[in-house]
């Protein structure tokens, strides 16, 4: 496996020196179309209202030099392992953002590849795909975030590799368990919860209905929020199943 990250925070904390909405989107725009290759900036919104005090913390810490360290980390221990991906640090943020719903925008990042995709004007040339490194203003950051969320994606964006993109609820569940326990994640849910939740999502395994894996994994609170029917799970239920299953349940 072969890692390589493109920096872009700095670039992206500069649009919000810029003045006035239409200009910040223009350079926006530039930035994501202008170069020589075309960035996977698409979740990214410049109207964001907490990404810039956000992108400096992400600077103070020297995220992109942390996230660069992390993939030389994950090449020895992935060696021989198959990719060549391009690692990108994107940050998101919900209030009065504009085009981001704060599960689904993850949701399909996670099992769609939808804000890893480029134009077919615009193929990948040199590597195998963008990975990109989504990290939302809601979670403080820190080093430990960081190396935890470069670990998933890279192990997501390999297993994907391998396995085509998730359909069913099991394979989401194998994809996210795995990337789960690559990242060293803690467990948020009691044995109680965890019985209860395999109880509940035993049967819908095999399901490949998107509202239903949506809320098996995200919870109730979340597929409410997106018009999905419930299923009576906490919130990240599923995700918490995975990674005490590793991904089979």
């Amino acid at each position: 496996m072969r890692l390589s990250l493109h920096p872009i925070l700095r670039e992206l904390r500069a649009l919000y020196d810029i003045e006035g909405v239409m200009p910040r989107f223009r350079a926006y725009v530039d930035l994501m179309t202008g170069g020589p290759e075309f960035l996977p900036l698409g979740a990214f919104s410049p109207m964001g209202q907490r990404q810039a005090a956000f992108l400096d913390a992400l600077t103070e810490l020297d995220a992109e030099g942390q996230a660069a360290r992390e993939c030389r980390r994950i090449e020895a221990e992935l060696e021989g392992m198959p990719g060549m991906f391009r690692l990108l640090l994107v940050v998101l943020d919900e209030p009065r953002d504009g085009w981001t719903q704060r599960w689904l925008t993850d949701a399909e990042w996670r099992f769609q590849q939808k804000y890893d995709r480029l134009p077919q004007s615009s193929p990948a040339v040199g590597f195998d795909r963008w990975v990109t490194v989504q990290l939302w203003t809601d979670a403080a950051p820190s080093p430990d975030t960081v190396r935890r969320e470069v670990r998933a994606s890279v192990w997501r964006a390999a297993w994907q590799a391998r396995h085509g993109l998730p359909v069913t609820l099991r394979q989401m569940l194998a994809q996210e368990g795995g990337a789960a326990r690559f990242a060293g994640e803690e467990q948020h849910l009691d044995a109680g919860e965890l019985a209860y939740t395999r109880e509940v999502l035993t049967p819908l395994l095999g399901s490949a209905h998107w509202p239903t894996c949506f809320a098996a994994l995200y919870g109730d609170d979340a597929a409410r929020a997106v018009g999905f029917p419930a299923l009576g799970l906490s919130h990240r239920a599923g995700f918490g199943l995975a990674l005490a299953t590793g991904g089979g349940a």
